[in-house]
């Protein structure tokens, strides 16, 4: 008789997490789940890119992507808050500059949406296609958060200046101005190459600060 002999197949082994480089610290490990939700939201859009997408991208199990940020939303969020913190600080600064209440928030917001306008990635963020996910989470959570609190302590002095309606309360007007800043994205992204846009800054002067200043 003869013996066969049995042939042990060796498992195959698992590629390491985060590709043979391992983060140094949480920060790091945030950064480059952060780069990899970019990366797939170019290449298949916000809508469709999924938390095992943004894991593959990253070579990690998609509960290390849920460990850090908790959902797709949260990854959202954060990837708006880390592309928009130039677009805030620029607000933030005319803000703080001396004048009327009225002119400072028209500069704040004219100059904010114009930025997003002119950056590639931003309007990728912006572009039709992501829109509704985009504008769902920048209403709510960290990046509504972020905005609110650059926008409460300058809101509250106009109302304590008596600048500011009465009735209206910071965070609600914050909000507001959110909203005004993304429908005109939508409007000017969506449209037509040879479609006449209208003057944003006289829109913003014309219906939207009167919306939030007091009559003088």
């Amino acid at each position: 008789m003869t013996s066969r002999r049995l042939r042990v197949t060796e498992p195959a082994s698992r590629p390491a997490p985060w590709g043979d480089r391992p983060p140094v610290d949480d920060d790091e490990a945030r950064r480059r789940l952060l780069d990899a939700a970019e990366v797939c939201y170019e290449r298949r859009g916000v809508n469709r890119t999924t938390v095992d997408d943004i894991a593959k991208e990253a070579s990690v199990h998609r509960t290390t992507v849920y460990r850090y940020f908790g959902t797709r939303d949260d990854v959202l969020a954060f990837v708006l808050l880390r592309e928009t913190a130039g677009v805030i600080d620029g607000a933030e600064r005319a803000l703080r500059r001396d004048g009327p209440f009225g002119d400072r928030l028209l500069d704040a917001l004219d100059g904010a949406v114009g930025a997003v306008e002119q950056s590639r990635w931003l309007s990728v963020l912006f572009s039709p296609e992501s829109l509704t996910m985009t504008v769902s989470v920048a209403a709510s959570g960290a990046f509504r958060d972020r905005i609110r609190d650059v926008l409460r302590p300058h809101v509250e002095a106009a109302k304590a200046a008596g600048e500011l309606r009465a009735q209206l309360d910071p965070d609600a007007a914050a909000d507001w101005l959110v909203r005004v800043a993304q429908m005109l994205l939508m409007e000017r992204l969506t449209a037509r190459p040879d479609e006449i846009r209208p003057d944003r800054r006289a829109l913003l002067r014309d219906f939207v600060i009167p919306g939030i200043v007091r009559p003088a």
